[in-house]
């Protein structure tokens, strides 16, 4: 049985192993492809094209790399950063994409970490055959093709 304390819970979050973790980084699947139409999540991987929603990055409106969103004192924008995801961080559970970037104090530019649900997914990688016969199978219910 599962225990139903909330400390537990968090523990197991934290402890749980990589193959299980990674399956949780997942974020909302909005694709024009009606094939997909079913699919509401999808795990992020590295070369999907994301648009970011929430955040700093949400809205960029600056010209200024330096002073982007809300809570550097600007006013949001109307559109969102879209891009691809160039790296996924398992252990911490978040997302780098392309172009979100932040200077560091001795001028390098780092890539901003972004939790998966400020994301959504626009277009899937389509370097893997297997992992889209799979979402393929999961929106057609299970059914052979």
């Amino acid at each position: 049985m599962v225990s139903k304390k909330a400390g537990k819970q968090r523990q197991a979050q934290t402890d749980a192993p990589i193959h299980v973790r990674r399956k949780r980084i997942r974020a909302r699947l909005v694709s024009d492809d009606p094939d997909l139409a079913l699919i509401r999540t999808v795990t992020v991987r590295v070369g999907d094209e994301v648009e970011v929603l929430r955040g700093d990055f949400g809205f960029p409106n600056s010209a200024k790399t330096d002073s982007r969103g809300k809570r550097l004192g600007q006013s949001r924008g109307r559109a969102g950063v879209k891009s691809s995801i160039v790296g996924v961080d398992i252990k911490s559970g978040y997302v780098m994409v392309e172009g979100v970037t932040t200077s560091t104090a001795d001028g390098k530019e780092e890539a901003l970490p972004i939790h998966p649900s400020n994301l959504i997914v626009t277009k899937l990688y389509e370097g893997d055959p297997l992992r889209i016969k799979r979402i393929m199978e999961r929106a057609n219910g299970g059914a052979e093709q």
